[in-house]
């Protein structure tokens, strides 16, 4: 084995060699079942996934390769969502509707079957495309689903808060909500009465004093947070700070006393016999300082600004501790996120139109006019920007779950570093060859894709071995050349027997054609393992 780790990779020829075969098989079974622009948008997904973790591993230039990585999520989430809901949206609007409800079984079945085909096939380029660099490992597939899911926060925040902000303005403003919007309604309401808007008939002073009390201590913790002792030297400053602290935490321990003293005068003295007492000019003062509106917001304007600040404070601190050299890479990802916020607000409105417009035109039947009519009224009610983010947003999730998924696949060892891409490829190449004879294409095709499949790994694995051990710069084209040979050799042997049984057993067994199909590729399949395993 070689001393010199930059040199351990496999063969330029077995990579080439994986990479022809896999995008071969994968176009070639895609092309078989009639799906192509999914197909195309989700190998285009995978290579953006492949992209991302080899720009995750750039240790060199980590800010630039973190920000490319979170920039490509988008890209990746599309691809993922394209593969799986727009396959499943194309070939819904191809098989239905169905002739009769005794069809509808076998049509589910095909629909999903084709639809495997296609994410398989996605997962197969993605394969193949990491084995290129041999950049796939557990630390770029942690590195990927980090920056992904960092960069969801912006949008998907932003978004979801504006989606529920204009549901609660609903639910209050409206007694017509049914079930359970009814009762969040009337709790909205009475919530908003009394803390913001409280009757001036009486004194309100204990949900007064809880927001003056609360205004205040968020107030002194934001104090204390502000680094202004560490930009300045100065004993008067620090002085300072420590007073104003002081008399603001006296200030909220007063306003806490005062509580149980107000709940007293708002829930157990009667109006008229609290008025007597205090006499009614004093009654009359503390009912509108207690009830008044605009001080109420304030001190609620003031408690969401001081909470705000203390995020963006520890935020500050944090990156303020993190190394010289990995600040940038921690920053990138919101700052690509947020980049993506702006892009997706500004072409929000066209973006959702041509969407729906899309599903409404693909899906079968009557779904599309009631589509259409359906997501209308979701954007009068929301609004284009509040719906656009946060589908943004939940495409860089799924994004971000696919590399984390990756990540927990290699971290528990179901795949090795060395063999990863290979592993994926070849693994992909087999559903795709599974699913794909379910939906009747040639069995000859169905039998080669399998060869494929064990070619695939058979040659990238005796490629990394000869990367290993002399380098993959070593003329190593002939021992790979016989190598391969003999793969093609044994699985040729195999699909001829395969298809010869597969012509006899329809002519003599009395099942359908499927059963027995399905049959040898499982033979099949067992059988080439095996005499890779022996060799």
């Amino acid at each position: 084995m070689i001393d010199d780790r930059t040199e351990w990779r496999p063969t330029t020829a077995s990579t080439g060699l994986v990479v022809f075969v896999t995008l071969l098989t994968a176009t070639v079974l895609v092309r078989a079942i009639g799906v192509a622009v999914p197909a195309a948008l989700g190998g285009a997904g995978a290579v953006a996934l492949a992209l991302a973790v080899w720009t995750a591993g750039w240790d060199r230039h980590r800010t630039l390769g973190t920000v490319l990585t979170s920039l490509l999520a988008l890209p990746i989430g599309v691809g993922v969502v394209a593969a799986t809901v727009g396959t499943v949206i194309v070939l819904a609007g191809v098989f239905f509707p169905v002739e009769s409800l005794s069809r509808l079984p076998a049509t589910v079945v095909d629909l999903s079957a084709r639809a495997m085909v296609v994410v398989g096939a996605a997962a197969a380029v993605f394969g193949a495309s990491v084995a290129i660099g041999h950049v796939l490992d557990r630390d770029t597939a942690r590195r990927t689903a980090e920056a992904s899911l960092k960069t969801t926060i912006p949008p998907l925040g932003v978004g979801l808060v504006l989606v529920a902000s204009e549901a609660l303005r609903y639910l209050e403003s409206t007694r017509d909500a049914p079930g359970v919007g009814a009762v969040l309604g009337d709790v909205l309401r009475t919530a908003t009465t009394v803390v913001f808007e409280p009757p001036a008939v009486r004194p309100s002073v204990t949900t007064f004093l809880l927001l003056v009390a609360a205004a205040l201590l968020v107030v002194r913790r934001t104090v204390g947070a502000l680094p202004l002792t560490e930009l300045t030297t100065d004993p008067a400053v620090e002085r300072a700070v420590a007073s104003v602290r002081s008399w603001l935490l006296r200030a909220a321990v007063v306003a806490g006393f005062g509580v149980p003293v107000g709940f007293f005068t708002d829930y157990v003295f009667p109006p008229e016999r609290l008025q007597s007492v205090v006499t009614p000019p004093a009654f009359d003062l503390l009912t509108a300082v207690t009830t008044a509106p605009p001080a109420r917001r304030l001190a609620w304007r003031v408690i969401v600004l001081c909470v705000a600040t203390l995020v963006a404070v520890a935020v500050l601190r944090r990156t303020a501790q993190t190394a010289a050299d990995r600040i940038g890479a921690a920053v990138a990802p919101f700052a690509a996120g947020s980049g993506v916020l702006v892009a997706a607000a500004l072409v929000a409105g066209p973006v959702l139109s041509a969407a729906r417009g899309w599903v409404a035109a693909t899906l079968p039947g009557e779904f599309g006019p009631q589509f259409r009519e359906l997501s209308g009224s979701v954007v009068d009610f929301y609004g284009p920007v509040p719906i656009v983010l946060t589908g943004v947003g939940f495409v860089l999730l799924v994004a971000a779950v696919v590399a984390m998924c990756l990540w927990l696949v290699l971290l528990t060892k179901y795949l090795d570093d060395r063999t990863a891409g290979v592993g994926i490829a070849s693994g992909a190449l087999f559903v795709v060859a599974a699913f794909a004879g379910v939906v009747g294409v040639p069995t000859a095709l169905l039998f080669a894709s399998l060869v494929a499949a064990v070619l695939v790994w058979d040659v990238g694995e005796f490629g990394t071995t000869l990367g290993e051990e002399i380098g993959r710069r070593a003329d190593t084209r002939r021992a790979e050349l016989v190598h391969t040979t003999g793969t093609l050799a044994i699985g040729g042997v195999g699909v001829a027997v395969a298809v010869a049984v597969t012509d006899a057993a329809v002519g003599a067994v009395t099942v359908a054609d499927g059963a027995v199909v399905a049959g040898l590729v499982v033979a099949v399949a067992g059988l080439l393992a095996l005499l890779v395993a022996l060799r």
